[in-house]
């Protein structure tokens, strides 16, 4: 007399996780850490503003007549709004039926364009060197990249294209400072991880290890 299995079986019901995992990565730092205005023009501009260098020698004699000093006006910096897209169509019976790990279609849909679109914003400011495009009715219009913004540029090095090293970090860091920038965030490809987690490794430093059997290599906080 022959086994009934479920090989023999008619009508099984499927066995499906009701969670769908999102594989891609989806950090994007510069994005999360920019602040958001809203803006009514194509291009919007900002002034900026500096004070002069500072003077060990200011000193007067007493009594002497007030120098004028020459007044130096603001500067007026502007970027262009960029228009990005990322378009899709879902049918409302697709939207209708029973489904696993999401409730509705577009909303499922409407997520991953919204992450796409952000993930495009972070390549669009840090991930290239774009000069601003004023656009036109047959050309698009692009926003100035970060790279760009930045009035003085530094070679940290003796040729850009050398590895990154601690010491180039430091350099670019006091060069930064010095012409006016209060840098607190330091940002790299995920290519470079791995040469500033060896930055703890370096010669001379002591990295204490206590009871337990663990040594974490990799540095989430550098304070220099």
């Amino acid at each position: 007399m022959a086994t009934y299995t479920t090989y023999d079986q008619v009508g099984k019901k499927e066995d499906v996780s009701d969670i769908i995992t999102d594989i891609s990565p989806l950090s994007t730092p510069m994005f999360t850490l920019m602040k958001t205005e809203k803006v009514q023009a194509r291009v919007f501009e900002w002034q900026e503003d500096a004070i002069r260098s500072s003077s060990a020698d200011n000193a007067i004699v007493e009594g002497a007549d007030a120098t004028m000093s020459t007044l130096v006006a603001t500067t007026m910096r502007s970027n262009t709004t960029q228009i990005m897209e990322e378009s899709f169509q879902v049918s409302k019976t697709a939207d209708a039926i029973a489904t696993y790990g999401r409730a509705k279609e577009t909303a499922h849909q409407l997520s991953k364009a919204l992450k796409a679109i952000k993930k495009d914003v972070e390549a669009s400011f840090v991930g290239r060197d774009q000069a601003a495009v004023t656009g036109s009715g047959s050309a698009a219009r692009k926003m100035a990249s970060l790279l760009n913004q930045i009035s003085t540029a530094v070679d940290a090095g003796a040729n850009a294209t050398d590895p990154l090293t601690e010491a180039k970090l430091l350099t670019a860091g006091e060069t930064a400072y010095n012409n006016g920038s209060d840098v607190n965030t330091f940002m790299i490809k995920p290519g470079d991880a791995q040469i500033v987690a060896g930055f703890a490794g370096s010669a001379g430093r002591n990295r204490e290890i206590a009871q337990g059997k663990t040594l974490v290599n990799a540095i989430d906080l550098y304070v220099n």
